[in-house]
């Protein structure tokens, strides 16, 4: 794997991993507290676990493109989760 094709693939990966996440808390962003951290928290632990499973499936390759894949991921991620819902539900006042 070249260093622009692990950007890529960590970009995507992180796009769509934050995409999913981002879908799922607006779809409980209106309930309880209990219910959204849990989600939050389930969320989480699936990114990590994603992160993890593709740090093992690119074990064998150099440092460089695993630090390029794992922060293009990280990134996509936080674009595509925290940004569009730091400001809460829209609510019809």
């Amino acid at each position: 794997m070249t260093g622009p094709e692990a950007a890529l693939y960590g970009a995507l990966l992180g796009a769509a991993s934050g995409g999913l996440s981002r879908l799922a808390l607006k779809r409980v962003i209106g309930s309880s507290d209990k219910v959204f951290y849990s989600v939050f928290v389930g969320g989480v632990f699936v990114r990590l676990g994603v992160l993890a499973g593709a740090v093992c499936l690119l074990r064998r390759e150099s440092y460089t493109i695993i630090f390029l894949f794992i922060v293009l991921m990280l990134l996509a991620q936080l674009v595509f989760e925290a940004f569009p819902i730091k400001h809460g539900p829209k609510s019809a006042a």
